[in-house]
């Protein structure tokens, strides 16, 4: 007989997290129930809730671990770029990436979104989501501490509305199951980005002078 394994704590949130996300593209995140999640796990009721009370807190650790997956997804695309002169080119790369790269997350993150209006405490979490991304981001670019600290508060204060449109952008394409639009123009697209990127590092020229990949 085979000896009992116990799973590790992270092993069980991975494991109902991922029977969350089945159940959630399948009903729809509105629609799912703790008890929906339970029965998609080899976890008892009690087991499932020793870790997550609410499926807000499934869906909030899943975009928190989407973020993770898009550092790592940028990290690589950062190091494929070393002989690249233009920093520009490489974040455009990145957010090219970010834009037509197929996941579950993405839906997942427009379910999210859609209960802001619905219950404010998700508006609360969202802003902790942009704050985590945008520090993973910065990671990738390899500054010192204090440059990383610099570059979040000119994201933060003075371009933060770059991102809201690239937010935009990234809404609408994931929105509706027709992407024709997006697809046939996507040098359209990228040169938009591009230049939104080669501004942002003109009007902050000292700070990137001494990128380092």
């Amino acid at each position: 007989m085979a000896k009992f394994k116990r799973q590790s704590k992270s092993a069980r949130e991975a494991e109902i997290q991922e029977a969350a996300k089945k159940v959630f593209l399948e009903k729809g995140f509105r629609y799912t129930t703790m008890e929906d999640v339970v029965k998609r796990t080899t976890l008892s009721k009690g087991g499932v809730y020793q870790y997550y009370k609410t499926t807000k807190a499934i869906l909030f650790d899943i975009m928190q671990n989407g973020n993770y997956f898009r550092y790592e997804r940028t990290e690589k695309i950062v190091q494929e770029s070393a002989g690249t002169e233009s920093l520009a080119e490489v974040m455009t790369d990145a957010c090219m990436a970010k834009l037509f790269d197929e996941v579950p997350e993405k839906k997942l993150y427009l379910m999210f979104l859609a209960e802001i209006p619905y219950d404010r405490d998700y508006e609360t979490l969202y802003f902790q989501l942009e704050k985590q991304a945008f520090e993973l981001l910065i990671k990738t670019l390899h500054y010192t501490p204090q440059q990383e600290l610099e570059l979040l508060a000119i994201i933060r204060h003075q371009e933060y509305f770059l991102f809201k449109i690239f937010h935009g952008m990234l809404v609408m394409h994931e929105l509706f199951s027709d992407k024709d639009v997006f697809n046939q123009n996507k040098e359209k697209i990228r040169t938009i980005i591009l230049t939104a990127m080669q501004n942002f590092f003109d009007r902050h020229q000292d700070l990137f002078n001494h990128f380092n990949r």
